[in-house]
């Protein structure tokens, strides 16, 4: 097993960036306790806004000192627990998927894949988009896709493709599995343990989602593959492409050792992962037995990395290791989370946040409800052009939304779909994203060419995602 590079790696220039938003966002929200009046509204004893009941403070600003201590006073916050598991969470996650890289689990079972359906092309590309697409949806991989593009582009290539749709079976399958969240645990899990409610809660009208958003995706790819059967020079990438088939091998039958044990040990932690998350839910909502998910998957991943390191090379030490290393490349992940969550405190600490809450429900309030979800919609997809990271923005955005949601009127889980849909498509069209500008670099891909590739489908994906909220909000969601 290599130890070389961790598979999630926080992109450096991608880190500064959002670090600097995130500072600048915290100066801001210090600056606003001096401009927006201080108030409050009266809660329930489980906290919950009582709406009407909004009253302003005397003014009592922050002290300079108060702004530099934020991201402690968080931690030592009622929330800084949360802030605390996310972001051992989040360290799990890094050292599991870079165990599963090194000891080779994510390519066996593409090649599994590749084996068994390389006779129907379209069956395989509609198969490998799902495979994709499911790790987004139930684990939320992202960043991981780029690791295995260069793989992917071998395939589409000795398909007879090109790199356009390696990319697409990589990085749009992964960042619209992401986006159509069912348990993603950085989108729809955070967003759904700092809201309060059970990670399953709403759950079928995801998987319906996933469903629909699976099928415009694959018809899409495999439309696009019936297209360059037809004519290859169609393609936007058929110069450079032919020049990469004279300097790589298409050969995409290269033995891997052991690879019944590590397909085996994959899918089995991958089964018994979802299965105790699926009992936990239950036994949460049926005997309202309260087992946080997220404390459950970190021991899930924990372990069954470790345990699958051992199984497949037999030395725990290199395992830990290499876990270790993984752990370390998100590190810088958990900065981001603290500074996201230190602007929501010094808001919270300069009393204004109700002050917001209030102005936001004085703008809906009497609007049509469904007015303020796409309202929501729209304030994250602006968000999300300049923060990329969705458990940093979980974070940020939803001790807002909550509260707001309940003011005017609608279900939180319409605030987390509509959260996650404003998070998530638009990782893979937003030039502001690292991981699209790092697979677009690794794939020697134009932004302009990738523009001209997706726009109609990410046009289709907004209207698509607007009419899914309304229906949302019409059924009572």
């Amino acid at each position: 097993m290599e130890e070389n590079k961790a598979l999630i790696n926080i992109n450096k220039r991608s880190f500064i960036n959002v670090l600097i938003i995130l500072f600048s966002l915290m100066v801001i929200a210090f600056v606003l306790t001096y401009l927006i009046p201080q108030g409050s509204y009266q809660r329930t004893v489980d906290g919950e806004i009582i709406a009407g009941t909004y009253q302003l403070l005397p003014r009592d600003n922050l002290k300079i000192w108060e702004f530099f201590y934020a991201p402690i006073g968080l931690l030592l916050s009622s929330d800084g627990l949360n802030v605390i598991m996310i972001s051992l969470f989040l360290f799990i996650l890094g050292g599991f998927f870079t165990v599963m890289d090194k000891s080779k689990g994510i390519i066996v079972i593409i090649k599994k894949l590749v084996d068994k359906y390389s006779h129907n092309k379209h069956l395989l590309i509609r198969i490998i988009t799902l495979f994709f697409m499911l790790f987004g949806a139930f684990f939320g991989i992202f960043e991981e896709s780029v690791a295995l593009l260069p793989i992917m582009i071998i395939l589409a290539l000795s398909m007879g493709y090109d790199t356009l749709m390696a990319m697409g079976l990589t990085i749009l399958a992964a960042g619209f599995g992401f986006a159509s969240a069912i348990t993603n645990p950085f989108s729809v899990g955070i967003a759904s343990e700092i809201a309060g409610i059970n990670i399953l809660s709403g759950v079928l009208f995801r998987v319906g989602v996933f469903a629909i958003m699976y099928f415009l995706l694959s018809t899409f790819l495999v439309n696009y593959a019936k297209k360059l059967e037809k004519n290859p020079n169609l393609s936007l990438t058929y110069t450079e492409d032919q020049g990469k088939r004279q300097n790589i091998n298409t050969d995409f039958t290269e033995k891997v050792d052991n690879e019944q044990k590590i397909f085996k040990t994959y899918i089995i932690i991958f089964l018994v992962l979802l299965t105790l998350i699926i009992l936990a839910s239950l036994m949460q909502l049926i005997f309202e037995l309260e087992i946080p998910t997220i404390v459950l998957m970190i021991v899930v991943f924990l372990f069954g990395g470790l345990l699958a390191g051992f199984i497949i090379n037999g030395d725990i030490i290199k395992t830990l290791k290499v876990f270790w290393k993984g752990m370390l490349a998100v590190m810088p992940a958990a900065i981001l989370i603290i500074f996201a969550g230190s602007v929501k405190y010094i808001m919270t600490s300069g009393e204004i946040m109700d002050t917001i809450l209030y102005y936001f429900e004085s703008i809906l309030g009497d609007k049509p409800a469904i007015v303020g979800v796409l309202g929501i919609y729209l304030i994250i997809l602006i968000i999300q052009f300049f923060i990329g990271s969705a458990s940093a923005k979980a974070v940020l955005i939803m001790p807002i939304l909550v509260p707001l949601v309940s003011l005017i009127g609608v279900s939180t889980n319409i605030a987390i779909l509509a959260f996650i849909f404003g998070d998530g498509y638009t990782n893979v069209i937003f030039p502001t994203n690292g991981v699209l500008l790092i697979a677009l670099s690794i794939a020697s891909v134009s932004y302009q060419k990738w523009f001209k590739w997706t726009i109609k489908l990410q046009a289709l994906t907004f209207i698509l995602t607007i009419i899914l909220l309304v229906i949302a909000y019409a059924i009572g969601y």
